[in-house]
């Protein structure tokens, strides 16, 4: 398994309002699975979505690389399914 980060797209005031600073794409989870349909799949059980919201995943490694590159810590939420 691997490590993924699951990001939520699309705004909703409930939880993801872009009036106070919140973007379009945000992390809301780094989950282990075996690929990023499943990812989406797990984190969709803990992580809120509402009208026009989506999940998608990409691989943690990258993300955290692409972090790293640009100096920024890695502060993406642990969720543990």
């Amino acid at each position: 398994m691997r490590q993924f980060i699951v990001y939520r797209h699309g705004w909703n005031e409930a939880n993801q309002n872009p009036a106070r600073g919140l973007p379009a794409k945000m992390a809301v989870a780094r989950i282990e699975a075996n690929d990023a349909e499943e990812a989406c799949r797990l984190a969709v059980e803990r992580v809120t979505l509402r009208e026009n919201q989506r999940l998608s995943a990409e691989p943690a490694a990258e993300v955290d690389a692409r972090q790293n590159e640009l100096n920024i810590p890695a502060t993406t939420p642990r969720v543990d399914v």
